[in-house]
């Protein structure tokens, strides 16, 4: 049998009284009557802990309603997992409740985990269904949230592994979406509860420690407190001046971060550990007013005053914060927020339905909106979910810039963003077409790092196209899925390219062209290969995944093989590094002039080697594998090769810097160096364009 409801698990009739505070007759009804139906669902099932699994909606669903959620979120929230673990459908939902509720509790459904391979594919594409859901409707993820919260405020019942797996899975995904929306209450009930159950002795150790340094310091602590009050009431400003709690998860994050930096230590000192005060007024005048008070009371501390009103955070926060030091020497960090302010910060996207009278909190939702137009471009884009996940992820965790066009347009992104992240920020194009930048009006690296408050303008031209390489370097999901999209894209017309280079080729054998294959020949090859279109069939030739001979053969309805010889099949002519599908390989650094011959790859296309290459040789099946290949009779002449060249010298000082000056004078560019030997007799090994 399972365990008796406790005083913590939330009754129906709980729900009800604060769903009727807020909400008509009419609407507090569909909240019951949803009630009703996800308890006829659910009826007899039973969770981990024990208790019935109706507790687990009826809690999501007070959540949400505390946050005085309109009827159709309560609803969905009440719902929320009777698509996944019942027999009831969206359609079933949809008749009962509405299209919009039925939409909601959709959104929020995983998919199946048996259409998948790992846990891992399954968590990624439930991820990305659930972005794409709330693109079109926000509240998904609101009931997602309030859904992690209690899965993780009852996660004493799994066992250690499951614990550890749920509670990051909380940090890297759930904390830093209710960030996003501006919901730091929310965030930091998350990050404490999956803190403790990611690592239980330290958050315990930590606990007890600050529970130690507040006790110690209670007396020092008031003084301040009420010093501050008498000063902001000494000047006619209406304030609420109290203690903060720290973050333990955050605090945690520091001290190791210190700790690695080498400057850790073992106890929370005063000296060194800031008391957080909030300070809340009436108005934006009066934080201006309340932050000169402050610093006229106590010591500023240089370079920590931070100006988040006129430049709001990039979820929405607005606030004054600075940095104190007393004459006992403790630290007192300071926010300055209008009440409004305050309530926006805590509740974020929900606030206005809390506080209904609030005249700012728009501010919030167009920060939402932009961010929500990324994330549909994103989910546009050919991207697994895998690969959706992983940019999304980077994408979550803000620690913000601010930075200007030269129009002086504001603009927020992540620490560490380079000018490639910000040309695709502005539009696609301009990053696609990206060759440069500048920094306050200087030239800039596209990999450099973007300072704090710099005017940032982006150099293009109309030919140029996006490089794999930048993939190294930007952080923002908007440029990494765009140029995995470009690159995508951008292979697979290469792949079509080289697939009928290679079938004429075998065609030719034949004595005929690629257009003048017999369409009644086509079409059973098509079905045979198990592809949809002559451009599919291509494209698996030139990944390798078909053989061009075998397909030509089909082709043209025969039987055998043309009766040529290997001296005279024709041999498909390649200019060099063209594309994204022909690379040329270091381990023999092939340029125009060798003999050359060329492996299947089927993600990186043709692997040309010389056909001497020592790598290559030790390849079983040498035969079947490679592609006789041949330089064309004139290369593109401003195309550059990497090419090896062994110097052996005799041990003498200035030797290498002769041989330097001399490619100087020859106008060659040294890739590398390196030197080996002994006392008298040195290998040179140059690898020069």
């Amino acid at each position: 049998m399972p365990k008796a409801a406790s005083s913590s698990l939330i009754s129906a009739t709980e729900l009800s009284s604060v769903v009727s505070r807020y909400m008509s007759e009419k609407d507090a009804r569909r909240v019951y009557d949803a009630f009703l139906l996800a308890a006829e669902a659910h009826d007899g099932v039973v969770r981990k802990s024990g208790e019935f699994y109706i507790f687990h909606p009826l809690d999501v669903a007070y959540t949400l309603a505390e946050m005085r959620m309109d009827a159709d979120t309560v609803c969905a929230a009440l719902l929320h997992d009777v698509i996944e673990d019942t027999e009831l459908t969206k359609q079933d939902i949809s008749k009962s409740f509405g299209p919009v509720v039925a939409d909601l509790v959709d959104g929020v459904t995983k998919l199946a985990g048996g259409e998948f391979t790992s846990r891992q594919e399954a968590n990624a594409a439930s991820f990305q269904k659930m972005m794409a859901a709330m693109t079109q409707d926000f509240r998904v993820v609101l009931i997602k949230l309030a859904d992690r919260l209690h899965n993780v405020r009852t996660l004493g019942v799994r066992k250690p592994e499951s614990r550890r797996r749920i509670a990051r899975e909380t940090l890297d995904i759930h904390v830093p979406l209710a960030r996003r929306m501006g919901m730091n209450a929310m965030r930091k009930k998350l990050q404490i509860i999956a803190f403790e159950n990611l690592y239980p002795w330290r958050a315990e150790i930590l606990k007890k420690a600050m529970a130690l340094y507040y006790e110690e310091h209670v007396e020092v602590h008031q003084q301040i407190i009420q010093a501050l009050s008498q000063s902001l009431s000494g000047e006619n400003i209406t304030a609420q001046v109290f203690r903060w709690d720290k973050n333990l998860f955050n605090l945690y994050n520091k001290i190791k971060t210190n700790i690695k930096n080498g400057y850790g230590r073992k106890q929370i000192e005063q000296h060194v550990e800031a008391l957080q005060v909030r300070i809340l007024v009436d108005s934006t005048k009066d934080c201006y007013q309340a932050l000169g008070v402050v610093h006229q009371l106590f010591h500023p501390r240089m370079d920590s005053f931070k100006d988040f009103i006129a430049t709001p955070k990039g979820y929405g926060l607005q606030a004054l914060q600075t940095t104190l030091m007393t004459p006992q020497k403790q630290l007192v960090r300071v926010q300055i927020q209008s009440l409004e302010m305050y309530q926006i910060a805590q509740y974020g996207i929900t606030a206005h339905w809390r506080y209904p009278n609030l005249l700012s909190s728009e501010r919030s939702h167009q920060y939402l909106d932009n961010w929500l137009k990324q994330v549909e471009e994103i989910q546009q884009l050919e991207s697994s979910p895998t690969e959706f996940m992983e940019d999304m992820k980077a994408d979550l965790f803000l620690n913000e810039i601010y930075l200007s066009t030269p129009k002086g347009e504001p603009k927020v992104f992540p620490k560490d963003a380079t000018p490639v992240d910000f040309a695709y920020a502005i539009h696609t194009e301009v990053g696609n077409q990206c060759v440069g930048a500048t920094i306050d009006g200087e030239p800039c690296r596209l990999d450099a790092h973007l300072p704090n408050g710099a005017t940032i303008e982006i150099l293009t031209e109309a030919d140029a196209t996006p490089q794999p390489s930048w993939l190294n370097f930007v952080i923002t999901a908007k440029a990494r899925s765009s140029i995995r999209n470009w690159i995508k894209k951008r292979k697979k017309h290469e792949f079509i390219s080289l697939g009928k280079q290679l079938l004429a080729k075998a065609l030719k054998s034949y004595g005929l062209e690629t257009d003048e294959i017999p369409l009644e020949n086509m079409l059973p090859t098509l079905k045979i290969v198990g592809v949809k279109d002559e451009n599919a069939l291509f494209a698996s030739i030139g990944r390798g995944s078909q053989s061009a001979k075998l397909i030509a053969r089909r082709l043209m309805g025969s039987d055998s093989f043309p009766q040529e010889t290997e001296d005279n099949e024709p041999v498909l002519l390649i200019k060099g590094t063209e594309g994204l599908v022909v690379e040329l390989q270091s381990c023999c650094h092939p340029i125009p002039g060798d003999d050359i011959v060329a492996e299947f790859d089927e993600i990186k296309g043709l692997k040309v080697h010389r056909s001497s290459c020592p790598t290559l040789l030790k390849k079983h099946d040498f035969e079947k594998e490679v592609q006789r290949i041949a330089w064309v009779d004139k290369p593109i002449s401003s195309e550059q090769f990497v090419a090896p060249l062994l110097v052996q010298v005799r041990n003498r000082v200035g030797v290498l810097s002769h041989i330097t000056d001399l490619l100087e004078e020859m106008s060659v560019n040294i890739e590398e160096i390196n030197i080996t030997g002994d006392r008298d007799v040195k290998d040179m090994y140059f690898l020069l364009q």
